[in-house]
């Protein structure tokens, strides 16, 4: 098997195994975004989210020692690669996730919270020590107005943004966990 053979074979099985883990990862960034949805109406929800969440740092970086120890060499940038793509994919996931959710199931829930969050003294005062001299109810108004009126695909598209540089920058420490021994 000549080197470009054995590269391209290499790089084919990084990115199947991303995907496997990346299921993984993103499974736990489904169920943080749920309970945070879930923690609108009961906040106790929403730090199981935030536990959800910081959960899928350990789980990809078991997942990768797991490559490293058992299938193939870690070097620190293929471990950054394979943290990379496992992140990526659970971005996608996500984000698929998050399209259905406010396509299908919100029916308006999330604007109702947020609405209520708004309608509250102490936020509206908190607003306005923000922003003096701002007319603070027509810019939630209009802010509001204009959440509502976003279809949930720009939603998504959104999301997918925010997903992917999360998962930039998650995979950098994951990889620097991950990676093996220097090899000679």
């Amino acid at each position: 098997m000549n080197d470009q053979t054995s590269r391209a074979s290499t790089a084919q099985q990084t990115r199947a195994y991303a995907g496997y883990y990346g299921l993984w990862v993103g499974t736990c960034w489904i169920a943080c975004f749920s309970f945070s949805m879930a923690g609108l109406t009961y906040p106790l929800l929403s730090n199981v989210g935030l536990l959800m969440g910081l959960a899928s740092l350990p789980v990809a970086v078991w997942l990768l020692r797991g490559f490293r120890d058992h299938v193939a060499p870690l070097p620190l940038r293929r471990a950054w690669h394979l943290a990379w793509m496992t992140f990526g994919a659970a971005a996608l996931l996500c984000t698929a996730a998050q399209y259905i959710y406010f396509a299908y199931i919100d029916g308006g829930h999330l604007m109702r919270a947020y609405t209520d969050m708004l309608q509250q003294p102490e936020v509206h005062d908190m607003l306005q020590q923000m922003l003096p001299g701002q007319d603070v109810d027509t810019l939630a108004n209009q802010a509001l107005e204009t959440f509502s009126s976003t279809p949930a695909s720009e939603l998504a598209i959104q999301f997918l943004f925010w997903n992917i540089l999360i998962a930039t920058i998650l995979a950098i420490p994951v990889a620097l966990m991950s990676k093996g021994e220097k090899e000679n």
